[in-house]
Formats: C-alpha cells, sequence, structure tokens
C-alpha cells in the first residue's frame, strides 16, 4: 500500500484514491459518466426554519452567474456545508401550497396574515414553477429571482419572517458538472488531503455502519478512508456527528429533485435527518 506522504503530495494518487472511494460507495459504478451531467443540493430544515429575512436572497444575487459563499450561522465544525460556494440561480425554492392559495394560516382569518406578495406575483410564478405530487410549487433562484424584482418583492425586509417555513431552499452547490467534482463535493473532498476530517476532529471514536467498515477498508489512502467513515455511520451514530449514507435509494427530499427532473445519485443525512446532502443526476437541457 502506498504510504499516505506519497497520496499526499501526489496529486495523480490523490485524484486515484479518489476515484477508487467513489467506485465503493457508488457500489462498484465508476463515478464518470461523460454523457451525463450532475450536480449537488443541500437541504436543512434548520436554514428553512430562519431563512428570512435574508440579505443574499435578492434578485440580483439570484440571477448573478457567480457562485457565493453564503453567511455561516453555525461556526467551524466536521463537515460543515458553509465551506462550499453555492450557485444560487440553480438552487431550488420551495413554495408551500397553502401559502401560494392564500388558503389555510394564510386564509382570511388565520394566523399568518397577509402574504408579502400579492395574486399577480403568484399568478407569474405558477408560469415557470414545477409542481410537485403535493400541489407544491418549485422553482429556480433565477427564475424567482426575476419575479421578485419584477413584483417588487423584497425577501430581506423584515415582513418576510413570516414565511420561514413555508418558503424553503435546497441549495446548489456549485460543481463542475461533472460526477467525479459532484462526488468530491458531496464528501467534503473537493479542498484536497489537508482538509480530511480526522477520527480525533469527532467527539467519539466510531467505525462505520457496515457494509461500509468492510468496504472502505478497500480505500488505500488511510486519511480518505478516516474521512469516509465517518460519513458512513449508522443512523444512530450520525444523530451527534458525522453522516448517515442513504446510497441511491432514498433520500428525504427526493420528491423536490425528482419534481424538477433529478435522478439521485448519493445521498447523506446529518443529525436526525434534519439536514443532508445530495448527488444528483440532472435533467436533460
Amino acid at each position: 500500500m502506498m504510504p499516505e506522504t506519497a497520496l499526499v503530495t501526489d496529486p495523480g494518487g490523490w485524484d486515484a484514491a479518489l476515484t477508487g472511494a467513489f467506485e465503493i460507495l457508488l457500489d462498484g459504478r465508476p463515478a464518470v459518466d461523460p454523457a451525463a451531467r450532475y450536480g449537488v443540493y443541500y437541504a436543512s430544515d434548520s436554514l428553512d426554519e430562519f431563512l428570512f429575512p435574508n440579505s443574499w436572497i435578492t434578485p440580483a444575487a439570484l440571477v448573478g452567474r457567480e457562485s457565493r459563499q453564503l453567511p455561516d450561522p453555525d461556526g467551524e465544525y466536521p463537515f460543515s456545508p458553509w465551506a462550499w460556494r453555492f450557485d444560487l440561480r440553480e438552487s431550488l425554492f420551495h413554495f408551500d401550497a397553502d401559502l401560494l392559495a392564500g388558503t389555510g394560516p394564510w386564509g382570511d382569518g388565520g394566523h399568518k396574515g397577509p402574504r408579502p406578495f400579492d395574486d399577480a406575483f403568484v399568478a407569474d410564478l405558477r408560469t415557470v414553477a414545477a409542481v410537485d405530487e403535493d400541489g407544491e410549487v418549485l422553482v429556480h433562484g433565477a427564475e424567482l429571482g426575476a419575479l421578485l424584482d419584477r413584483h417588487g418583492v423584497d425577501l430581506t425586509d423584515a415582513t418576510s419572517e413570516k414565511l420561514n417555513g413555508w418558503l424553503s431552499v435546497l441549495l446548489r452547490v456549485a460543481t463542475d458538472g461533472t460526477s467525479t467534482d459532484a462526488m468530491r463535493a458531496a464528501t467534503f473532498t473537493e479542498r484536497g488531503p489537508e482538509h480530511l476530517v480526522s477520527i480525533h476532529d469527532m467527539n467519539a471514536v466510531r467505525t462505520a455502519a457496515e457494509p461500509w467498515e468492510k468496504n472502505l477498508s478497500a480505500v488505500a489512502h488511510p486519511g480518505l478512508r478516516d474521512h469516509l467513515r465517518m460519513l458512513c455511520l449508522s443512523e444512530n451514530d450520525a444523530r451527534s456527528e458525522g453522516g448517515f449514507y442513504y446510497r441511491a435509494g432514498h433520500w428525504p427530499w427526493s420528491d423536490v429533485l425528482e419534481a424538477v427532473g433529478c435522478s439521485l445519485v448519493a445521498g447523506w443525512g446529518f443529525g436526525e435527518s434534519q439536514a443532508g446532502v445530495a448527488v444528483v443526476q440532472l435533467p436533460d437541457r
């Protein structure tokens, strides 16, 4: 086995270690399919709970083509999503059906009061949005930004606080469209071997859930092997730190992704499934 120091200083060795590790995580499937486009989405219940008002949800930010880092509300910790850069144009905003229809708590006499936008905004939104199986509306950031500008809706204003929990977001992580780059981002390996999470960064030393403890033993790079072990814990262990690997069968926000034509490739959950990251195959343009 190649020594860790050689792997760290040899870019080819690091890339080869990642390629092998990703094939293990993807059940033997190679992590490169040049015929498809891939992306990464991040979702968090706690982010949605306190999303508004928000200084970065502006028309200019949503339609802009430059990726950006977002403010870190949590402080530094292993596997922090706030080290990523985000593509707000391609992020997905999810409107609750009652919010758009003006029913339930948004209806006459409802405790939420009037919506911070009018029926004309809703009508225009529906013309550019996708609708999921529950009748809830999904729109990309670029389309939402144009609508906010056209209708003068200000989500940085204090009046938008009432939208928390009713308008949510799946943030698109900025990647180059390849499955390899998507897997790097989703596994927090995109910054290189010097940024791997050590088991010593965790509050307790744990082994991965089976079959991953056994499968990941084939990863040649010791640091990468331990880093990925911490992303493949049991659901119970991942409640406090690290992550749980869903593979391709399920992700708590899969229905949102499927509504816009994405197919799940690999998903991870954090905490009691309050947050997660997923690699998806994007729909054809």
